[in-house]
């Protein structure tokens, strides 16, 4: 049975959470050049008037490798190729980003499309030339990260925060013929690790796991099977958390697109509107025209009455009698 979606957008949810709650060690594991040093604003303003938001918006400090200053960094997460439309997007994110930081701009897209897929450049004049960085997140990385977790648990060795998060990169980032076998075996090294996790970690892997759970699997049996092995660990107060958070994100998302509906019927409205003021001008333009078509008309038919009146006097006097 075909279920419908619990979350909208779901891997764009998965990347959002590991932004906000890990940004520092989510950019050092995918290889982001840099350090992180604080997050900055995300909204961006378009030159048609609309608004947009990165996905990630942050200054990060030079690592003296591939970093030689501060820059701004823009970080978008892509489930789909970057077409046309959506490179020029972000060339107006990094304009976005130098008015707001007075730096140098850097941007990577980070996807687990081969960077071919992708559109490499986008050109706004000669000089002024956006050439995103493209992660290297394919299926061999995938792997490579599996594998390593795989290896630590094994070995028992004590799991870090930064060896923790691979797990949701691993199920946000994974070949979307695999994602399901994928992420079932990365919930199977969430439970037996959880124990080792802290409460925001819990926190942040449950609703990664949850979200890629909810993209991946399309039958509804096959679905509440793995969220009930996702729920088997984890703790209620966890549970509890991302029940709220989702049910917020989802009053937000209804509310987000009734404001849609209202805008898009408001614009409609005020298109109307000028059509109608624009008639309404042409109408009144008309109707000056025809008032003084029509005045002119009454002058000239009082001319004309008072001609024939004087005509009529000139015929109504005899003629006079010719003198011999």
């Amino acid at each position: 049975m075909i279920r419908k979606r619990k979350i909208s957008k779901p891997f764009d949810f998965g990347y959002t959470i590991m932004d906000n709650e890990y940004p520092k060690i989510l950019y050092s594991r995918l290889n982001v050049p840099g350090i992180f040093r604080k997050k900055i604003n995300k909204k961006v303003y378009f030159k048609d008037g609309h608004m947009g938001e990165m996905d990630s918006s942050y200054i990060a400090d030079p690592d003296f490798v591939e970093l030689f200053e501060a820059v701004a960094v823009n970080g978008e997460h892509q489930s789909t190729p970057v077409d046309d439309e959506k490179i020029e997007m972000i060339s107006y994110y990094g304009i976005q980003q130098i008015h707001d930081t007075n730096l140098p701009q850097y941007s990577f897209v980070a996807s687990h499309l081969p960077q071919e897929k992708h559109v490499q450049q986008f050109k706004r004049s000669r000089t002024d030339i956006i050439q995103p960085h493209y992660l290297d997140l394919g299926e061999e990385d995938n792997k490579k990260r599996l594998n390593n977790v795989k290896n630590i648990i094994k070995k028992q060795e004590k799991i870090t925060d930064e060896d923790a998060l691979e797990l949701g990169i691993i199920t946000v980032f994974a070949p979307r013929d695999k994602g399901k076998e994928i992420t079932e075996e990365v919930i199977e090294l969430y439970n037996e690790i959880i124990d080792q996790l802290s409460p925001k970690m819990e926190f942040t892997l449950y609703s990664v796991l949850f979200a890629m759970s909810d993209a991946y699997f399309d039958d509804e049996h096959k679905f509440e099977y793995v969220i009930k092995m996702l729920k088997e660990k984890t703790t209620s107060e966890t549970i509890e958390k991302f029940e709220t958070l989702t049910t917020f994100k989802n009053k937000v998302l209804e509310l987000e697109k009734t404001n849609n509906t209202l805008e898009k019927t408001n614009n409609t409205l005020e298109k109307t509107n000028n059509t109608l003021e624009k008639t309404n001008n042409t109408l009144k333009n008309r109707n000056t025209t025809l008032e003084r078509e029509k005045n002119s008309a009454t002058t000239r038919i009082s001319e004309l009455e008072a001609e024939i009146a004087d005509l009529k006097k000139q015929l109504s006097q005899p003629n006079p009698q010719p003198q011999y």
